[in-house]
């Protein structure tokens, strides 16, 4: 039973690199595609009886696969974790109220809900699979990305958006006075009014309420400036906060990468930051060639875990977490001199060879480091033709 939790566990984590992971992955993605389609072409008139009834069948089909999913999740929640201070249902309340387990928990609840209350029509509970959507938020941490941002930019933002209110406002007053004895089936109370400042202020502009006095219109055109004013400067402001925020996760998990291979954890913490500001982490999974012998190299790599292999005569080499390769391509300007295949699922830190050099000129310490290793592989490989390190 414990051997199959794992399989399952494997097959299902979303952080998993396998090729089972990564096509249940895909799968999950397909249904949900799917599901969002059946329950838009329910919804066409012009279909046959029978293709409907196929649409609301696919959308059923999927919401059991979904419940299964959950039902699986819930099941594998407490494997791998230190059940020491907790007990296994207690592991799995904590994972249903979990952001993970909140997307799952609504892929099917809504629906299960609705169906009680609604017939299982085109416009009833099958029109809620639109929210399977939110299952793609599982792969990606945009979400919580954003939120970050809207929580340390909140008082810029806030200021623009106090500004978004104000020009509403006064623009929509100043409407009703100029227009409310011209238009009074447009303009005829504040209220209406407001519709006219939203659709101009938004840049929307429906044309269904257009201002008829000359001051009108010229209030008109100072709302649009207005607006696009205000948005251009809502957007500045979450693209400068977008930016510091990925500047700032990308170098946070490289500092930790970095920290965990032990040639790099002795340069010092001046080099760690210029490395953690330029290496890019990798994940490859089993079996995968990273590099041939014979091309061109472009850049060299650092293991933080798993092991790869290098292929050269007279016998392969094996390398783990702490080691480098694809040096010597960059120091001699010349091909690769070996194939390297991983031989599990590996998580690499890439160094780009514009990056090298820079940090060559600015880090002549970790270079000399770099270049003795090299000399040492080299010369391991002339005297005994085997790649003790590669390139």
């Amino acid at each position: 039973m414990r051997a199959f939790e794992a399989i399952i566990h494997q097959v299902i984590d979303e952080q998993a690199l396998s090729r089972s992971a990564l096509a249940y992955r895909l799968f999950d993605a397909f249904l949900v595609l799917a599901g969002i389609g059946a329950a838009v072409a329910a919804t066409q008139p012009d279909l046959s009886p029978a293709v409907i009834d196929g649409c609301l069948g696919a959308i059923a089909a999927v919401w059991v696969c979904f419940l299964l999913d959950y039902l699986a999740r819930l099941w594998v929640a407490p494997y791998g974790i230190d059940l020491s201070d907790r007990s296994v249902w207690r592991a799995r309340l904590d994972w249903m109220v979990s952001r993970n387990g909140m997307i799952d928990v609504g892929s099917v609840l809504p629906m299960a809900v609705a169906l009680a209350l609604a017939d299982w029509v085109p416009d009833g509970a099958p029109l809620l699979a639109v929210l399977w959507i939110m299952r793609f938020a599982r792969y990606t941490t945009g979400l919580d990305m954003l939120w970050r941002v809207l929580t340390r930019e909140r008082q810029p933002v806030l200021g623009v958006f106090l500004i978004f209110v104000l020009i509403l406002l006064v623009a929509a007053v100043l409407a009703y006075l100029a227009e409310r004895h011209v238009q009074p089936e447009h303009f005829g109370s504040l209220s209406m009014a407001l519709w006219w400042a939203v659709t101009t202020l938004t840049t929307t502009g429906y044309g269904d309420v257009v201002p008829m006095t000359p001051f009108g219109r010229l209030l008109g055109g100072f709302v649009m400036i207005c607006g696009i004013t205000v948005f251009g400067l809502l957007a500045g402001i979450l693209a400068t906060g977008f930016s510091s925020e990925l500047r700032r996760r990308d170098f946070l998990r490289n500092w930790d990468l970095v920290a965990q291979v032990p040639f790099l954890r002795d340069v010092g913490p001046g080099a760690i930051a210029d490395l953690a500001n330029i290496l890019r982490p990798r994940e490859v999974p089993a079996r995968a060639v990273i590099a041939r012998r014979g091309q061109p190299g472009d850049c060299m790599y650092f293991i933080v875990q798993g092991e790869v292999e290098a292929m050269v005569q007279p016998q392969s080499h094996i390398m783990g977490p702490g080691d480098f390769f694809g040096e010597i391509a960059l120091l001699t300007g010349g091909p690769r001199t070996a194939t390297i295949m991983t031989l599990t699922q590996c998580r690499l830190l890439v160094l780009d060879i514009a990056d090298f050099r820079a940090i060559a000129a600015s880090r002549p310490a970790l270079l000399a480091v770099i270049q003795g290793e090299a000399d040492r592989r080299l010369g391991l490989m002339g005297q005994a033709h085997s790649p003790g390190g590669t390139s």
